[in-house]
């Protein structure tokens, strides 16, 4: 069976990680809010002083937005997890009428799994990978049980906003990791000049061209992890027309060379497909 990243306009993005040992990733950032169930193992999270683990039954729920340093432990020889990313406008509708929900500022763990989380869990999944037809409204409300689910632990998610330069220009980038940027097209979309843009993304201790590589080695590693894409198709991808230049990127933002990544991440080897949210 093909592993891919799949979405649906208007309700997220659902895929599949597998693990065969422990690896770990540094500063892996979750632009859209997103909830983890882990099936296989135990995935610790580490930022600054906040360390989680979340064990085999457990899920969590992670803020978009977030970087966390990233160990997926495998379990019996494999880690298994699945993830949905929640499109902006569900958590908006749902969160309209709520007012005595906390909302998750990095991340939250619940545990004590009963069996309808798990099949609230499945048939959201589904909804978005689904080949048969269903409906937008249909597979909104089976994403929205998932933010159900998390309101009985007290939590729900904040609306995605970009609140300063950096996620402002993050946000345009994520829209098509492989385009052939500039920052001066960036800066015309925020309506500025390209010597503000720079201004700016310097009093955050960024930069475009930081950004820019970190939103495509974002991407390339999703695909590594949960699709059987090749290497040089997901270096085009993540916009490279030089796979070892792509891998030399790779290595030096993760410590791992993609061919080790793929090589602890796949079963197989049938190519697939990833459609992007729109937001």
């Amino acid at each position: 069976m093909k592993r891919s990243i799949i979405s649906k306009d208007g309700v997220g993005i659902a895929a599949t990680v597998i693990q065969k040992r422990e690896l770990y990733l540094s500063r892996v950032i979750t632009d859209l809010p997103t909830l983890v169930f882990v099936k296989k193992g135990i995935k610790s999270l580490k930022q600054n002083d906040l360390e989680l683990d979340i064990k085999s039954g457990e899920a969590v729920a992670i803020a978009g937005g977030q970087a966390f340093d990233v160990i997926n432990r495998p379990d019996a020889g494999e880690f298994e997890a699945a993830w949905i990313a929640f499109h902006p406008n569900v958590i908006q509708n749902y969160n309209s009428n709520l007012q005595t929900l906390k909302d998750i500022e990095t991340a939250f763990i619940f545990s004590n799994i009963t069996s309808g989380f798990s099949d609230a869990f499945r048939l959201a999944t589904e909804s978005i990978t689904t080949d048969k037809i269903i409906s937008d409204q249909v597979a909104i409300h089976r994403a929205t049980e998932i933010l159900i689910w998390l309101g009985e632990y007290g939590r729900k998610f904040k609306v995605p906003s970009p609140e300063n330069t950096s996620k402002k220009v993050r946000s345009f980038l994520s829209s098509n990791p492989g385009k052939d940027w500039s920052a001066l097209e960036i800066a015309d979309r925020l309506e500025m000049s390209e010597a503000t843009l720079r201004r700016r993304l310097s009093s955050e201790l960024s930069s475009f061209s930081e950004i820019l590589i970190d939103v495509r080695m974002s991407l390339a590693l999703s695909l590594l992890q949960a699709t059987d894409r090749s290497i040089g198709e997901i270096a085009r991808e993540a916009g490279y027309d030089s796979a070892s230049r792509f891998a030399v990127r790779f290595r030096d933002r993760f410590g791992y060379s993609p061919t080790m990544l793929r090589r602890e991440a796949s079963r197989d080897r049938n190519g697939t497909i990833l459609d992007r949210v729109r937001t």
